[in-house]
């Protein structure tokens, strides 16, 4: 289920782009790289995979060749939702990879599928209680990179045609989310934006919380701190 929810996020996204909400995490000059990486999300989650891709780059081409796991190995800091990783010693970028969701991001913040989520639980404004399983594992993906050994996933590469070095692929970007130092949730991913646009497009957050907001399923307008609040609490996502 968590699987059709994140087709379900994607598809929405790519069939209605958002410029309002994608200006606060993106520059809008990035907005043709933006829509790109959604629609090669796309075409990843589709049955068979993304079939003939312009940069056949490294690892999989389908996003269900990965193993998706609960576990707790690996997870020695309390504070790790998950960590991902090849299945085997070999760094071969085709061999078999998988993410694991450590039970502190299972039982906290992602064990909810997208039928749990309605309006009237958010609040009133843009928060984690918006995230669901269906997007997590979309920024799992963005931010792995077969490039970088126990990373696997290759989605810059084709989204943009090109071949991305270490220092320019889709990760978690620097910030300043408490104990991390990341640009980690909706409020960091936009000061990334306000700091630097270029390490915006590069933040997986930043992906996330625009695919989250874009579709307005709370109508959600924007206030005049610039966060993002829901209008009308009663409908559902």
């Amino acid at each position: 289920q968590a699987w059709v929810d994140l087709s379900n996020v994607v598809n929405v996204v790519v069939a209605n782009p958002n410029q309002n909400v994608l200006q606060n995490y993106f520059d809008p000059n990035d907005a043709g790289d933006v829509a790109s990486v959604f629609t090669t999300v796309q075409q990843m989650i589709a049955p068979g995979g993304f079939q003939n891709p312009p940069n056949q780059g490294l690892g999989p081409m389908d996003l269900q060749e990965i193993r998706i796991r609960r576990s707790n190995d690996g997870c020695e800091n309390p504070l790790v939702l998950a960590h991902s990783e090849g299945i085997g010693t070999s760094t071969n970028a085709r061999n078999p990879r998988q993410i694991t969701i450590c039970n502190f991001g299972w039982n906290v913040l992602y064990r909810r599928l997208r039928r749990d989520i309605t309006c009237d639980k958010i609040g009133p404004k843009v928060n984690y209680k918006m995230q669901f399983l269906g997007p997590f594992y979309c920024m799992r993906s963005l931010s792995l990179t077969a490039l970088i050994p126990r990373h696997f996933n290759n989605i810059g590469n084709m989204a943009w045609n090109t071949l991305l070095g270490a220092n320019e692929v889709i990760d978690g970007m620097p910030g300043n989310f408490p104990c991390f130092n990341k640009a980690y949730g909706p409020y960091e991913a936009m000061k990334s934006n306000q700091r630097d646009p270029a390490m915006a497009k590069r933040n997986n957050e930043n992906y996330v919380w625009y695919a989250l907001v874009s579709p307005a399923p709370c109508n959600p307008r924007v206030d005049a701190a610039g966060s993002h609040v829901p209008a009308n609490k009663s409908s559902s996502l």
